[in-house]
């Protein structure tokens, strides 16, 4: 029997019909019905952040993409842990995702008791950016240097604080692990949100802090904080005359914090493959890597498993510096 015919039989049987989504590709068919109402990415922290500036830069793009509105949700609070368990208790249809950063595979290494587990709990999709740390303090602090900073300090155990975006998040570990490479001890100070620890910087409440260099950079060039060092491994553009860590001679210390999107557990590999798919092309856009890199960031992007890689390494890592810091959660 010739292709035609059986074509013909089928036809006629009415089974093509049943028939015609299977062999015409039902798998892309579903992914490209995505999205089938408005999308909401709920960032959890404040706004104004890193995660949620960085989000709004991207959202029109996939928006015109998708031909769908996309409404950015800020639920701050838990150094991220509150908005996390939202979007893991909602329905894995993808129209509820999450946008975090390294704060969320970091503050499980403080046994925080959270709500969920960051693998089980969740769908990785894909890593947006990548950003160093800027190590900023207070104007009034009459230090112009890292090693300026660490011979201040010595002299005043306890008595500096060291304000953070609250407890297990990267500024919080990162905080520990330098106090611990310098011999010095510095005061937490928790805050809600990096937003919040940032205005705690300017006003000198609590005068040091690791900050993201996106947030950081306007404050750092209106003289509102100084930028002692950069934890990358050169030198920004835009901040050229900042020294990195390792040229302030703690080259043992680098760290860079990723934002990422992640959907609740159970997403179909088709809506995590449309969002990738997506979001992998709009990064690669010439005015989205502008738009980034004014912002201090680099593109990440890559694939799923990209993502998770990147969480379970950063995880471990949170857990060696728990473990050699003896940091606990206050």
């Amino acid at each position: 029997m010739t292709r035609q015919s059986c074509t013909a039989m089928l036809a006629r049987s009415g089974l093509l019909a049943l028939l015609g989504p299977l062999t015409m590709g039902a798998l892309p068919a579903f992914a490209q019905a995505y999205p089938a109402k408005p999308v909401r990415i709920i960032v959890p922290f404040a706004a104004g952040g890193s995660a949620d500036t960085l989000i709004r830069q991207l959202t029109p793009a996939l928006s015109e993409g998708w031909g769908q509105p996309i409404l950015v949700d800020a639920r701050p609070g838990a150094t991220g842990a509150i908005g996390a368990d939202f979007v893991a208790r909602q329905p894995p249809d993808g129209h509820t995702l999450l946008m975090t950063s390294s704060a969320f595979s970091t503050s499980p290494a403080l046994n925080l008791n959270l709500p969920f587990d960051i693998f089980r709990d969740f769908t990785p999709i894909i890593g947006v950016s990548n950003a160093p740390q800027l190590l900023i303090v207070h104007p009034s602090l009459p230090v112009r240097s890292v090693k300026e900073l660490v011979a201040f300090a010595k002299k005043r155990p306890d008595e500096l604080g060291l304000a953070t975006g609250g407890i297990g998040s990267t500024g919080h570990l990162g905080g520990a692990v330098f106090s611990e490479l310098a011999g010095i001890r510095l005061l937490h100070v928790p805050y809600k949100s990096n937003p919040f620890a940032n205005a705690a910087v300017m006003a000198g409440e609590a005068p040091i802090m690791f900050d993201q260099l996106s947030t950081a950079v306007p404050h750092v060039q209106a003289k509102k904080v100084r930028a002692l060092a950069i934890t990358s491994a050169k030198r920004n553009a835009l901040l050229p005359d900042v020294p990195t860590m390792a040229e302030a001679g703690f080259g043992a210390y680098q760290a860079s914090i990723w934002q990422g999107l992640l959907g609740p557990a159970g997403l179909s590999k088709d809506v995590v493959a449309r969002v990738n798919t997506d979001m992998n092309r709009v990064l690669a856009l010439p005015e989205t890597r502008e738009r980034l890199a004014r912002l201090g960031l680099d593109v990440f992007g890559g694939t799923p498993e990209a993502l998770a890689a990147r969480m379970k390494a950063e995880l471990a890592t949170a857990r060696n510096a728990v473990k050699a810091t003896g940091i606990k959660a206050e």
